[in-house]
């Protein structure tokens, strides 16, 4: 197999974990994949979820129904729906993104 189709084949296996997490968080997922990548243990043990609700909250195949319950598990846990500053997307910004990348909007509003 070609080195080029070697990290092609990587980079498919690696969406496809990170997407089966993004569609259903949860605490025992994101634990497995936090120690899957290396990281250290977590100094409190909903920060590998919050990771992953965070990051959702900026993923564009994010659902509205995703968004708002990414949004309410991140403050029911006490934690921000913002990223280094970046607000969370809503429905509206998701599409015109997705749009923007050549992509369907999901216009499930």
């Amino acid at each position: 197999m070609s080195e080029h189709k070697w990290r092609e084949k990587q980079l498919r296996a690696f969406l496809s974990e990170r997407d089966k997490l993004m569609r259903n968080p949860t605490l025992e997922g994101a634990l497995a994949y936090w120690k899957k990548q290396g990281y250290p243990q977590p100094v409190d043990p909903t920060v590998p979820l919050a990771t992953v609700h965070k990051a959702r909250l900026q993923w564009l195949d994010a659902t509205d129904a995703m968004l708002r319950e990414s949004q309410e598990w991140l403050l029911a846990n006490g934690y921000l729906t913002t990223t280094k500053g970046l607000p969370s997307l809503t429905p509206e910004t998701r599409d015109a993104e997705r749009k923007e990348r050549g992509m369907s909007p999901l216009g499930l509003n």
